[in-house]
């Protein structure tokens, strides 16, 4: 089996490597070891899981159903009746929203056809546009969905972590310099009260 850099894999992949590594996050995919200076290596078999995992994106799967689907790949072998499921209840949320967009450009063309002999626009009215406020806006629909699929992949960002720095011999000493003189301190504040 050929081992693969991250480097490489983006080349043969054409998936970024920030990519690749969110999804090593996600326990999507997994790299065989690393080296001593802690470069993830590959083998092979991460070119085409890639590939699955971005066509599957591209069918509208989330990462979350994505990972559902691969953790029973890894345990039977067998992926049919859990794809099965998730495409049908995709399929049902795509409907419903088919249904609302329908029902939107329905509203929509009707609003178009009241304007064609526009009656009721008066110059300076309190409203200014009486026919848009007598129509329904899209998030009064009965139907309310969100998409069954994102129309961007957004990636929670990455903060890095500052290391906590030991501290060091000096801070030590100056630490324990400031001890002393609030000590000192201290006592002068006791003489001087006496």
């Amino acid at each position: 089996m050929e081992k693969l850099f991250i480097g490489a894999v983006f080349k043969a992949t054409n998936v970024p490597r920030k990519t690749i590594r969110y999804y090593e996050e996600l326990g999507l995919i997994k790299p065989v070891r690393r080296t001593r200076g802690g470069f993830r290596v590959y083998d092979e078999t991460v070119i085409p899981m890639l590939r699955f995992i971005r066509h599957a994106q591209r069918l509208g799967f989330s990462l979350k159903e994505i990972r559902q689907v691969l953790s029973v790949w890894r345990r039977t072998g067998r992926t049919c009746e859990t794809v099965q499921a998730i495409a049908q209840r995709k399929l049902e949320q795509l409907d419903k929203l088919l249904q609302r967009l329908t029902a939107l450009r329905e509203h929509l063309f009707k609003l178009t056809q009241a304007l064609k002999n526009p009656d009721g626009c008066e110059p300076h009215s309190p409203e200014v546009c009486v026919f848009i406020m007598d129509a329904l806006p899209l998030d009064e629909f009965p139907l309310r969905l969100p998409l069954p699929f994102p129309l961007a992949q957004a990636k929670p960002s990455k903060r890095r972590r500052r290391r906590r720095q030991k501290p060091s011999r000096r801070d030590d000493l100056w630490s324990d310099w400031e001890k002393e003189q609030e000590d000192d301190w201290d006592e002068w504040g006791q003489d001087w009260t006496s």
